[in-house]
């Protein structure tokens, strides 16, 4: 099998039928991932063509993501696109992300407008950090991404929620791996589903990795001293934020 699409969904009923149907024009297989949804997301996912794989209680989209791709690899897939299924992505765009796997291992797609301001910010943040780590990334936090199969062995991880999308980048540069930047178009949903919770757990988390991993990085010694400098001050400043927000509250 060449090419499928993983789509992980809560409660999307409204948009993800006809995602489905748009992203089946140009992949072999779509399969969303029904992560606990309480409405009939799962049924208008399989009216649209989908195979769907069912999460029960909701695990949150980094767990979504991960079981999505490991079924897709078992599978026999050579090519996996990960897209939202809110209607944010053009699934039309898929072949964009299909071409840029011929030279690539993997491909990030990157916005020019973000579905709310804090995502904005956290974009213009963590950008500047990930281009020291690999001038050629353009967007940390967009979930329309490429993968071939040999890659996602070397990005995968068990990391949850809003941090997965940033480990799998500093897994792909750790690695060596060829990555592409893909221009997208994209319609903003209403609003944002993360929080400034989730925004600090992924700098800390940026910041802990890295400073971890900083011995084995293919870097300049310029640029790790940046980056130890950064994420030092980083940490000394998260922490105390981390206090004050408090624990995650737990998912119903």
């Amino acid at each position: 099998m060449a090419s499928v699409a993983v789509i992980p969904a809560h409660d999307e009923s409204d948009t993800i039928e006809d995602v489905v149907r748009r992203a089946a024009r140009h992949v072999d297989r779509v399969l969303v991932v029904d992560d606990g949804s309480r409405d009939d997301t799962g049924a208008r996912a399989e009216a649209g063509g989908a195979t769907v794989l069912r999460l029960d209680p909701n695990r949150g989209k980094g767990a979504a993501l991960v079981h999505g791709l490991e079924a897709a690899v078992a599978m026999g897939a050579e090519r996996v696109i990960t897209l939202d299924a809110d209607g944010e992505h053009d699934p039309d765009e898929i072949p964009a992300f299909l071409a840029a796997l011929d030279a690539h291992d993997v491909a990030l797609g990157y916005r020019h407008v973000y579905r709310s301001g804090a995502r904005r910010a956290l974009n213009a943040l963590a950008l500047f950090w990930f281009r020291v780590l690999d001038p050629g990334i353009r967007d940390t936090i967009c979930g329309f991404r490429g993968f071939r199969a040999g890659a996602l062995a070397a990005v995968h991880n068990s990391a949850g929620g809003f941090v997965y999308e940033h480990e799998v980048i500093l897994r792909a540069v750790a690695a060596g791996l060829r990555i592409a930047s893909v221009p997208i178009t994209t319609t903003p949903s209403e609003t944002s589903h993360v929080t400034p919770r989730e925004m600090l757990r992924a700098n800390n988390h940026f910041d802990r990795w890295v400073l971890r991993e900083l011995g084995s990085l293919p870097l300049s010694p310029w640029r790790k001293s940046l980056l130890a400098a950064g994420c030092v001050a980083g940490l000394a400043l998260g922490a105390p934020l981390a206090w004050a927000l408090g624990p995650a509250p737990r998912k119903s």
